[in-house]
């Protein structure tokens, strides 16, 4: 059993590597092929291309490639018609992969497209190219099934794969006390900064500003491997009641009492974990300007999407420099004012999601598709 596997994005390999290691389950001679990154290729995965080749952010950036564009897509097509495939897997990366999947309707390969692009954001269209250029549509959250049963599109909802990425590094609290010196009698709010340079620059002036505040409180902060340990470092006053842990960003969600959170994946997963959390989000104002005039959301925060309205207090912070501790402790009080019907949201939210089998479930889906095309 042949799969081609397109995945754009390092949380793409991450996401196909583990649907991968399932579909290996139902089908023990499966072959890979496609795009990744180390996941992926450690499943023995041939690559045309890899996620840092196909890494390109922005519009100047997209010009400045297109003969690298150009080339993967007639290398993929190439690849795909030679290879003859039982189905190709695209994984997010819309901006190319919903190019893709046009080009794959005249070779009559089943397509299933895995994480489904944000059309809900803008891009409503999008929807009726998966439609009709996709055989299966996997969706990773629960409200976008109104849309697919809306328009008709053949599609699922299983799950979303954060669920498989929870990996914690000490067995218990106590454990992580002890690497923070923490006593365990103080109130814990973790900070989830961002992976980005530039969101570290933006918010963390304004997190840590607004953490001297509470002398009361023990605050964490999560180092992303993507960010350097000293630039980090730098917004930290020594002696502070704020300390640095790498490589626990799980843990930090788990056992802190409350979280602030940069805009992300970070506060669906903290959702999941049914912790309150306030989300930050910084932004040039054209991006803002250019995000109200084309998208339909009114909220930033994935768990505000899903619930349909900001129970999580969002603080949006407009230009450079522009985060203040101020807004980070009105949006904390704000919270703390409405804590019940908070956690009785995230109970709501997290339901959707626990206990769910993400790549596991589409692995069994595709088999389902694959299985009724030869009936």
């Amino acid at each position: 059993m042949k799969f081609f596997i397109i995945a754009g994005e390092s949380s793409g390999d991450v996401h196909g590597a583990n649907l991968a290691k399932e579909l290996v389950k139902l089908y023990p001679d499966a072959s890979f092929y496609g795009t990744g990154g180390n996941n992926l290729k450690s499943l023995g995965q041939k690559q045309y291309f890899t996620v840092q080749e196909m890494a390109i952010i922005g519009f100047v950036e997209v010009l400045k490639k297109l003969p690298l564009i150009f080339n993967m897509f007639s290398t993929i097509e190439k690849a795909i018609k030679e290879e003859k495939p039982d189905a190709v897997i695209l994984i997010d990366y819309p901006g190319f992969n919903l190019r893709l999947a046009k080009k794959l309707k005249k070779y009559n390969i089943p397509v299933i497209y895995f994480v489904a692009p944000q059309f809900w954001v803008w891009h409503y269209s999008r929807i009726y190219t998966l439609k009709n250029h996709c055989d299966l549509v996997i969706s990773i959250f629960p409200f976008e099934m109104q849309y697919f049963e809306k328009e008709g599109v053949n599609a699922i909802y299983a799950g979303n794969p954060v669920i498989d990425n929870f990996k914690y590094r000490f067995n218990n609290k106590d454990e992580f006390l002890k690497a923070l010196s923490f006593t365990g009698q103080k109130k814990i709010i973790g900070i989830l900064p961002g992976s980005r340079k530039k969101e570290i620059k933006l918010l963390m002036p304004a997190f840590v500003s607004a953490a001297l505040e509470y002398d009361n409180i023990d605050f964490v902060v999560s180092r992303a491997d993507t960010i350097d340990k000293d630039l980090l470092m730098s917004f930290i006053p020594k002696n502070s009641n704020i300390k640095v842990l790498e490589k626990a960003q799980y843990d930090i969600m788990k056992h802190s009492d409350f979280i602030w959170a940069c805009s992300g994946t970070v506060t669906l997963e903290t959702a999941i974990m049914e912790k309150p959390m306030i989300i930050a989000y910084s932004a040039s104002k054209i991006n803002v300007f250019l995000a109200k005039k084309l998208s339909n959301l009114r909220t930033i925060g994935l768990p505000n999407i899903i619930a349909g309205y900001e129970v999580m207090p969002e603080v949006h912070c407009i230009g450079e420099g522009s985060a203040k501790k101020e807004m980070i402790i009105e949006a904390y009080n704000k919270a703390l004012n409405n804590i019940d019907k908070i956690n009785s949201e995230l109970k709501n939210i997290s339901a959707q999601f626990i206990g769910k089998t993400p790549s596991k479930t589409a692995a069994a889906k595709i088999a389902e598709l694959l299985d009724s095309k030869k009936g």
